[in-house]
Formats: structure tokens, sequence, C-alpha cells
């Protein structure tokens, strides 16, 4: 049930004074501090993860970054995988160091790398699947390494959804959303959700109040109706993604396909221990030609959509160095592998033949 109330009433001023010092326990006073459609998004969410608690919040970048201010001060420092959204590598690269926290980035697959580089670490992030190369995190194992160096470990989730993955359940201590993605499904919200234990929880509560950025009632409503119908969304727009990939890496107009269930690919074992056989909604591949002959054949499709995100109803398409990786200089976008020609795809639940087919009438127009 939808309660858009921003502020509450109260019959006498004893139980308003209490409700207002206790902020949320003791009544609902105002929806900055807690509303009933949040708190039944926030359960559901956690019990989706398998986590103690969820914390709602606007956007998934406003989840991820009060997740960092609240774990970390001044003089501490973050261990990341390299391979992360733009926005993400952003706040870890350009915004926190303002504050006097420092971030290194390592391979996701260099485990030594991150053991050596925990090492006076006070928190480990890293993606489930990775954005945009779409490359699969051994969780258990970076779980592990987190646990021996007594730090956090935080997992971004969002593309692998909980129907797909709970990394609680491989060790990761937090886990992070963008509800605007599968979890909304619909392509008609922004939020964010952060779920985990109490301790965790309660510092980062803390703070998410006096920053203010929290999830709206009407988000938070549209975030439960997406949820009631995730699991199918996912297992198509898997089912989907797995068929597309298959065909474009046999196509003579694509340099490469990245995609966890690929034949012979590296991340196959991973996506069977760990997503259940599936590689997830999404897939990244480069276009042979470069960034011109990219946007001919994106401009030739009908059907995919040019637009930014993913994890909704409708397949969409991004060129990564120039939309969702603007924040990379060229080396690091070389370093990140992401090529001139690289474009990720968010398939929707559209005919999976009608989405083939536009892609195959889009490389032959553009060639």
């Amino acid at each position: 049930m939808l309660d858009p109330a921003s502020t509450y009433s109260f019959d006498d001023t004893a139980s308003f004074a209490k409700a207002s010092e206790e902020k949320v326990g003791a009544g609902y006073v105002y929806t900055r501090w807690a509303n009933p459609t949040i708190d039944a998004f926030e359960a559901a969410v956690a019990d989706l993860e398998g986590a103690e608690e969820a914390e709602a919040f606007a956007s998934g970048m406003a989840a991820i970054s009060t997740t960092f201010l609240s774990a970390c001060s001044s003089g501490d420092r973050i261990v990341a995988a390299r391979q992360l959204y733009g926005g993400t590598f952003a706040i870890l690269t350009q915004t926190l160091p303002r504050y006097g926290i420092e971030a290194t980035l390592v391979d996701v697959a260099d485990h030594a790398g991150i053991e050596a580089a925990l090492d006076g670490a006070s928190l480990l992030y890293c993606e489930t699947i990775g954005n945009p190369r779409i490359e699969v995190a051994n969780l258990p194992v970076l779980g592990k390494l987190a646990a021996a160096a007594g730090v956090p470990f935080v997992v971004d989730n969002t593309f692998a959804s909980p129907v797909l993955c709970r990394p609680i359940e491989h060790g990761a201590d937090v886990v992070i959303h963008s509800a605007t993605k599968f979890l909304g499904g619909h392509h008609d919200l922004i939020g964010g959700v952060v779920c985990g234990s109490p301790p965790f929880l309660d510092k980062m509560r803390e703070l998410a109040r006096e920053l203010g950025a929290v999830l709206s009632p009407f988000n938070a409503w549209l975030a439960l109706r997406g949820i009631a119908t995730i699991q199918l969304r996912v297992e198509r727009s898997s089912a989907g993604a797995a068929k597309i990939a298959r065909v474009l890496d046999e196509h003579a107009g694509i340099d490469g396909v990245f995609y966890p269930t690929l034949a012979g690919g590296s991340g196959a074992d991973l996506a069977a221990r760990l997503l259940g056989g599936h590689g997830g909604g999404t897939l990244a591949f480069d276009v042979a030609g470069g960034r011109e002959r990219t946007a001919r054949f994106q401009e030739a499709l009908r059907v995919i959509m040019r637009a930014a995100s993913l994890g909704g109803t409708h397949s969409l398409i991004v060129h990564a160095a120039s939309v969702t990786h603007t924040q990379l200089t060229d080396a690091e976008l070389d370093e990140a592998g992401i090529s001139e020609g690289f474009c990720r795809l968010s398939v929707g639940l559209e005919d999976h033949d009608d989405l083939i087919a536009d892609l195959l009438q889009a490389l032959e127009a553009s060639a």
C-alpha cells in the first residue's frame, strides 16, 4: 500500500517528542526518517538477499557513496575491483580523495594483488557481474580475503539481482543494488538499497538520514511492484542475452563478445557456481571498425533503443566510452578493456528473435 505522507501528526506532545527523539521505532514522524511504504520495500529486498536489514536510498549512487562515507574516514583506504561502473569509479578516484579517503583498484581476478592491497585497508568492494565487461567476481575467494584482513566485503549485486546470486551466502557482508535496474524493472523509477547486518547499517543509516538522499514513497511502491515479477523478468532477459551472445560471437562484424556463459569463456565456471548457470540479462561486445562504425550501427537499430540503464522491460544499448564510462581517461578506458567499439546491451522482454534480427540488420547497414 502506498503511503505518500511526508509528515505525521500526533495526539499528544509527549508522544511527538518521544518519536522525534528516537526517529524510528516510536511511530512515524517524518519520511526522511522512516515511512511505511519505504519500510516495506526495505524488508522485501532484505528478504530477497537473505540479509537482516536494508536501507533504501534515492539512487544507486546515493547508496554506494553513503556506504563508503559511513565505513571510512579521512586516512582510510578502500580496495576495489577495477571493473566498475563509471560513477563508482569517479567516486573512488575523484570524490573521496578530496576527503582523505584513497582507493586502490585491482583487477577482480587478481586475487594475490587484492590480498596484498588489503593490508591496512578499510573495505573491499566489487560488483558481482562487473560493469561493463560482464565479468563474474569470485565472491567466495574475495570474501575469505576480506575476512582474513578483517574488513567488510561490500558487493554491488545490481547486474545479477538476488534471482541469480545472493552474495551474503558467498561471504559478502553488505549488498548494494541500484533499484532502478532489475528490482524496479520498468524504467520508471530511480532508487538504491543497501542490505546487511545492524552494526554496519546502523552507522550508515544515521548518516543517510542526515544527508537526506532517501527514497521517495512512490518510488518504493513502484519498486515493490517490480519485485513481484523479478524472477520472470531476470530469467527471460538472461535467456535472451545468452542467445544473442552466441549469435554475435560468430559474426564477422563483431571483434569480441563478453558474456559469462559463452563456451570457452573464463566466466563459465563462476557462472555455474554462483549464478545458477545463467549469465545475467546484460552482455557486451566490440563492434569492428571503431567508434564511427559503432555509431552507425547503433543508429540503424530499430527495436533496441539507445538509452542508459539496464534491467528493464525494454532492450537498451549504450556506447560505454561515450555514455556510461565518460569519467575514465583514454588510458583508463584501455586499462579497463573498453574499446572504441565497445557496446553494452541490456536485454529486455521483447521476442529474442526480433532482437537478433535487429542487431544483424544494423550490423549489415553499418558495414
